[in-house]
């Protein structure tokens, strides 16, 4: 379990209440999130600690302005480059954390082709998309008959990614009662397909990605301290857009270098387009700025991007945003406020996380804690629920 992270500040020492049972407290005031000074004594539980801020060390910044499918030459990439180019000869599992959009999928690749095994596979798994009723058929493939639809043998994402690497995408997004399955493999080196029983041998590499705070999930219950420990031997933060803003306009003129030739687009931007798109919000991170700067360059009348293709680019974008038919039986009145439209799977995952919470909450308000009687209204089983509830915070033992 984590109780609490400290992270060094330019004020002293940020300290970071991971939902702990006991709390935090400072003064006889429980924290969840502050910004403390130097020698402060932190309670936890019946312990108590002193903070000091580390001793400052220099870490050595990558000269380089890119690392494979990653552009950026600030100061928070170089730091993430050192740290890849360190990794990439290594067999070590390594975690990717960042937002969505900040380009996990390209550190992987990255990392897979600066290293010794690019001539092998590269294989990606989605989490969020294995079935429940044929996961240990995609983590390890079947043999034919195996179950009802199984014609022919095959192979699963271990055994299709061995040599080479096997990267796990939203693994904070893998059901619990999966996890068992990742780390007897991890643990093993080893799978038995569906309807076999002789196990095979396999050397595969593992880099996962999240958004999410695993260790967060840990302290709830939904997600495995064992597969935890495994899957962060090494941990990499990308950086969000707002970090490096200063990498905005080499990005800018990356994605429109990489235009396919026989397009007819713009190829290059105007000085105070690019000013304009450094001070824009991107919440969706590269992946947005990268959707907007391809539209500008389409959309651009002439050779080169300026402020009135900015724009146009915009009223296309409010327009996007206003012309969202209305399902029946629902009035304007009655719809949330539109927010630009973001990937289709980050946005049903944020919408399932709503609605989950929102009905938890309302289902405690009427019920209670009364985990039988939630279970029976709410018509899911006893252990679903506990589940949800832990998920989202809502689960408390007395």
């Amino acid at each position: 379990m984590f109780h609490v992270e400290l992270r060094p500040h330019r004020h002293g020492v940020l300290v970071r209440d991971m939902e702990s049972k006991n709390g935090v407290f400072v003064n006889g005031v429980q924290i969840h999130s502050a910004v403390v000074p130097p020698s402060t004594v932190l309670i936890l539980g019946k312990a108590r600690v002193m903070v000091q801020p580390a001793e400052e060390f220099v870490l050595s910044l990558s000269k380089a302005s890119s690392f494979g499918g990653l552009v950026g030459s600030s100061q928070a990439m170089r730091q993430m480059y050192t740290a890849l180019e360190r990794l990439a000869p290594l067999d070590l599992t390594v975690l990717l954390l960042g937002e969505t959009g900040t380009g996990k999928e390209l550190a992987a690749r990255a990392l897979h082709t600066a290293g010794r095994r690019s001539s092998k596979p590269f294989v990606v798994l989605d989490a969020t998309t294995i079935p429940a009723s044929l996961a240990a058929s995609t983590l390890f493939g079947h043999e034919k008959g195996a179950f009802t639809g199984a014609n022919e043998s095959r192979i699963g994402v271990f055994e299709a990614a061995n040599g080479g690497t096997l990267f796990i995408d939203e693994v904070g997004e893998l059901p619990l009662e999966l996890q068992p399955l990742l780390l007897r493999v991890l643990q093993e080196r080893q799978v038995v397909p569906v309807g076999s029983t002789k196990p095979r041998k396999i050397d595969v590499r593992i880099v996962c990605a999240t958004w999410r705070d695993l260790r967060t999930m840990v302290n709830r219950g939904i997600f495995r301290g064992d597969l935890y420990h495994r899957l962060a031997q090494s941990v990499v933060h990308l950086p969000s857009l707002e970090e490096r803003r200063e990498d905005i306009s080499l990005i800018v003129h990356h994605f429109l270098a990489n235009i396919p030739i026989e397009e007819r687009a713009a190829r290059a931007i105007t000085q105070e387009s690019i000013e304009a798109l450094g001070i824009r919000a991107f919440p969706g991170n590269i992946r947005e700025l990268r959707n907007t700067v391809e539209l500008l360059a389409r959309i651009a009348n002439g050779p080169t991007i300026t402020m009135e293709d900015l724009a146009i680019e915009r009223r296309f974008a409010a327009e996007r945003c206003a012309d969202v038919p209305v399902a029946r039986g629902f009035s304007d009145d009655s719809l949330p406020e539109m927010v630009p439209l973001e990937m289709f799977k980050e946005a049903k995952r944020t919408s399932l996380d709503e609605f989950e919470k929102a009905y938890l909450v309302n289902l405690l308000q009427r019920i209670g804690n009364n985990l039988s009687k939630a279970a029976a209204v709410s018509g899911l089983e006893r252990h679903s629920l506990r589940e949800l509830l832990r998920k989202h915070g809502l689960y408390h033992t007395k």
